[in-house]
């Protein structure tokens, strides 16, 4: 598992049956890496360093940084496509993606026009790429082949208010962090913040299909593991909406914590991280109810977290006590594992179903 130390401005790798640090790659001074994942062929961990406006790859086998390439301006969520050839790296306080070509390590297009980008899926079969744009309220289609921004879908209407005076009523807009896809890659879901709703988008026409209302400022959208439900954590009221996604309806509202930053799947559970106070709260996918809530410490943060290929495991990052917290699905056990790195900001494992950032 790749461990992303923000302020120790190093990734770590952490072997996940001894538990045991296995070594740590720095990156540089002042790089604060924001997530880190593996690339598709096992290659490679990448990184961007926000405040170095650079991303950092390192050789998997070796942990050696192999190359820092110039990007935007604060680089944080990115993705690989699905064969591996291409890295698209956001920059949302430079509205772009920097593409970099994994081949030769280079960066052979900055596509623009887009509007602080933070989370970017591809379909299956690598070739379109949809971004989700925090700054709007529009999901961004990407011609992988061209590297091109072709089509804004605007998930729902803006009040009309905000369209007569954008800069006195937009100023700090909460849009879309990311659009989710469907096990059958037939939809995409994108859940608006300012707007309070999930946008289901057909990928075959890139149209909206249905628009679900559900809590007050939902921060994005979680897939379950078995393509039945859909989580949106909705900041503004501490609530959950559990997203039906035969019908495409909300199925029930269920409340929860403050802050609520990742939800994690395992062992037929929702584990739901509230990152100011400490708590995880747990929700049985079966009946779709509360099933209580686990705490973490206190006087802690907790950012967020990755579940094994087991879906077995939960590995959530708390970031004032540098350590790495495992829950057990089934048992809801927690063990502690100190001393990460300095500010652990998120977990990594690859060909995991909840591989997230914030």
């Amino acid at each position: 598992m790749m461990i992303v130390d923000r302020d120790s401005n190093d990734i770590a790798f952490m072997d996940l049956k001894s538990r045991k640090i296995l070594g740590r790659t720095f990156l540089g001074n002042n790089v604060n890496p924001h997530m880190a994942m593996m690339s598709p062929d096992g290659r490679y961990v990448v990184t961007g360093g926000t405040r170095a406006n650079t991303a950092y790859v390192i050789d998997a086998r070796t942990l050696e940084l192999v190359k820092k390439i110039p990007v935007g301006i604060s680089p944080e969520h990115f993705s690989f496509s699905p064969d591996g050839r291409y890295y698209y790296q956001g920059n949302p306080e430079g509205d772009s993606i920097t593409v970099i070509d994994m081949a030769s390590l280079s960066v052979i297009k900055t596509i623009e026009g887009l509007a602080e980008p933070l989370n970017i899926t591809f379909t299956h079969d690598g070739s379109k790429a949809y971004v989700g744009n925090y700054g709007a309220h529009w999901v961004g289609v990407i011609d992988v082949t061209r590297h091109q921004l072709l089509k804004k879908i605007q998930i729902a209407n803006v009040p009309g208010i905000s369209r007569l005076d954008p800069g006195k009523y937009l100023k700090e807009i909460k849009g879309i962090s990311m659009p989710a896809m469907s096990l059958d890659n037939r939809y995409i879901y994108a859940a608006d913040g300012d707007l309070g709703v999930v946008g289901v988008i057909d990928t075959r026409e890139d149209k909206v299909v249905k628009v679900i209302r559900v809590g007050q400022n939902p921060w994005r959208i979680y897939m379950g593991h078995d393509g039945k439900y859909a989580i949106t954590v909705n900041n503004g009221d501490e609530t959950i909406s559990i997203i039906d996604l035969q019908r495409n309806e909300v199925a029930a509202t269920l409340p929860a914590g403050p802050d609520m930053t990742g939800v994690n799947f395992a062992a037929g559970k929702a584990f739901v991280i509230s990152s100011t106070t400490g708590f995880v709260y747990v929700y049985n996918m079966k009946t779709l109810k509360p099933a209580g809530r686990i705490k973490i410490g206190t006087n802690i943060q907790l950012e967020t977290a990755t579940t094994d290929l087991a879906d077995e495991k939960i590995y959530l990052a708390a970031s004032t006590d540098h350590s790495i917290y495992i829950i057990d699905g089934k048992t809801e056990a927690v063990e502690r594992i100190p001393n990460v790195g300095l500010y652990p900001w998120g977990t990594h494992i690859m060909d995991s179903k909840d591989n997230y950032c914030h």
